[in-house]
């Protein structure tokens, strides 16, 4: 990590920093990450893609409704899941920063505790949520969805709870990968992975190439197959390359240390927590989404349509979100870096820099999105009802999602100045206080349903985005002001 700043920095002013460079530098340090994202979004897209033409014009049986209640199987099963998935997500972030300390001292037995330390750790969270997962699917029946649409959730949730335990070995890796500076071996893991999952998922939802016809259930193990090919390319790579080897040697699970356990949980839980509060909201988002008002079978149907709506626009909309990912890491590692520097000026600017980078993007990704909304959703099923309230939904998609990719690169920017507990309040407020309870009223009590959640979600987003802001505004002008007054004559 030294190498790769003293690369990009060295012989480089601080006081005559022009956006131009920071753009660069900002694209050094997001892209690969960028590629990374843009593989697992290809992931969740071939999963919905492949579920939503169930039915249709994929597959060789036909049944208009089929799709329909797939993709809202899918939707359910994946937002539970979702949950889980971050909190521990949470966690594990916080052994790159900590590698990356230790191999700036060349510390190699350090940074091999670390990850033991980590491993251990992330394994007992994976099997926590793999437990609770299981005990939560028969609640799913409590949550006012379709009966049908539940029977066809619960198979595929208890199959990606189990790939809990191959995706967090996978995330340990890939975080020690990346904490020493080696994002190619992600990179290429991930790529193996999506190939997996799309020829699995071919073969096991429809039938083809000589495998099971298993629909929805075979979308799980699609993802579960992808997920430990991604796992075993990981580990090979880490005992390939010549440096994660040299790592690995040091590797011991006898001894642990307490502190090191400290150290990992105290970086990790406003993390997880802050990631907790905005996924709780949009998992609620999609059971709000397919509630049906009343036990009719037109609202039975209506609520499907919605649930089916809401999984095309949220899954469009992720994948910009990802995108945006690179950005934050870009913009905690830049801004945490001028923090080392005490170098407040450009540790503003660098920040600044890549909130409008981001902004920029989602206008752009924006304007794409109201420009091709009734297309699009054509990409997942042919459904006329679910494409063109999905049409409606990506207009207020092509809002909201501005607002949050603002508030995520912020996030990250806060996390390089190490400013995170005030950030978790603004988040836990803005998701649980209002973009919740307001989407609830407006889609169950004024019967507006997915329109009026997604409607909920703009809001508590948008605040999140400029009070995240404001924060960011405040903390680095306090930053500059207190280290440049002129000290008092005495």
């Amino acid at each position: 990590m030294e190498d790769f700043f003293i690369a990009n920095f060295a012989n480089f002013n601080p006081s005559k920093v022009t956006y131009l460079e920071h753009l660069k530098r900002n694209l050094k340090l997001a892209v690969p990450v960028m590629i990374t994202q843009a593989g697992q979004i290809t992931v969740n897209l071939v999963d919905n893609f492949m579920v939503g033409g169930l039915g249709g014009r994929f597959d060789y049986v036909v049944d208009e409704q089929l799709g329909k209640t797939a993709l809202g199987a899918v939707s359910l099963g994946n937002s539970v899941f979702m949950m889980a998935l971050v909190v521990a997500f949470g966690f594990s972030f916080a052994i790159s920063p900590l590698v990356a300390a230790a191999d700036a001292r060349k510390n190699k037995k350090e940074a091999s505790q670390i990850f033991a330390h980590g491993f251990l750790l992330n394994m007992i969270l994976a099997v926590l949520m793999l437990s609770i997962l299981e005990l939560f699917c028969p609640l799913l029946y409590k949550m006012g969805q379709p009966k049908d649409v539940i029977d066809m959730s619960i198979p595929f949730l208890r199959i990606m709870a189990w790939s809990m335990i191959p995706i967090m070995i996978f995330q340990t890796f890939r975080q020690f990968s990346e904490g020493l500076s080696l994002t190619l071996s992600v990179t290429i893991a991930t790529i193996v992975g999506n190939i997996v999952n799309i020829v699995m998922n071919y073969g096991l939802i429809f039938g083809y190439l000589g495998m099971p016809r298993m629909e929805v259930t075979g979308a799980g193990w699609g993802t579960f197959i992808a997920r430990i090919s991604m796992m075993l390319m990981m580990l090979l790579m880490l005992f390939t390359y010549k440096k994660t080897k040299s790592y690995m040697a040091y590797v011991r699970f006898r001894k642990f240390q307490i502190n090191i356990f400290r150290q990992l949980i105290k970086l990790g839980i406003p993390t997880a927590m802050t990631a907790f509060f905005e996924i709780f909201a949009f998992a609620g988002a999609a059971f709000v989404s397919g509630y049906a008002l009343s036990e009719s079978m037109e609202d039975i149907q209506s609520a499907k349509t919605n649930l089916a709506a809401h999984q095309i626009a949220i899954s469009l909309a992720s994948a910009t979100f990802m995108m945006c990912l690179g950005l934050s890491v870009a913009a905690t590692v830049r801004v945490g870096y001028q923090l080392g520097l005490k170098d407040y000026k450009t540790l503003r600017s660098a920040g600044l820099s890549t909130i409008f980078m981001a902004a920029a993007f989602m206008l752009i990704c924006g304007v794409l999105m109201v420009t091709f909304r009734y297309d699009l959703p054509y990409l997942y099923l042919d459904n006329p009802e679910v494409i063109a309230l999905a049409g409606q939904l990506l207009i207020i998609a092509s809002l909201f999602q501005l607002s949050d990719g603002i508030q995520q690169v912020t996030l990250g920017a806060l996390r390089g100045m190490q400013d995170v507990v005030i950030p978790s309040v603004i988040t836990f407020v803005s998701y649980l206080i209002i973009a919740l309870p307001l989407g609830i009223l407006l889609a169950i009590h004024f019967k507006m349903q997915a329109i009026g959640m997604w409607i909920g979600l703009l809001c508590g987003l948008t605040i999140s985005a400029i009070m995240l802001f404001l924060r960011y505004q405040k903390q680095t002008k306090k930053l500059i002001y207190e280290n440049t007054r002129i000290p008092a004559c005495r």
